[in-house]
């Protein structure tokens, strides 16, 4: 997906910063735990699964000319500005965007 939104630029994966980011999660785990006893997530979440995704989030590398069209991609409603492909729904740019 992150390829796609970045018109074919690129776009990598650091393991070392994965492994790195799983090895030293007591913070995440405790804040995931409190924000899970305060009822943010949605039942039956798995926390453990939800920091992976976090983890591996964390993990994904791009140079300034992916991260810049991957930008331009969700500013320009989800179709990247490059390859004028839709990449992500309406709903996803909105969300993204409430949280940025």
């Amino acid at each position: 997906m992150y390829q796609k939104m970045a018109g074919g630029e690129f776009i990598g994966f650091s393991n070392a910063t994965f492994l790195s980011e799983k090895s030293s999660a007591d913070r995440n785990f405790a804040i995931g735990y409190y924000l899970k006893e305060q009822g943010v997530f949605p039942e039956n979440s798995d926390l453990k699964e939800t920091l992976d995704l976090y983890f591996q989030l964390c993990s994904v590398e791009a140079n300034c000319d992916s991260a810049s069209v991957i930008s331009a991609t969700i500013a320009n409603g989800g179709v990247c500005p490059t390859t004028e492909e839709v990449c992500i729904s309406p709903d996803a740019v909105r969300n993204t965007l409430s949280l940025i």
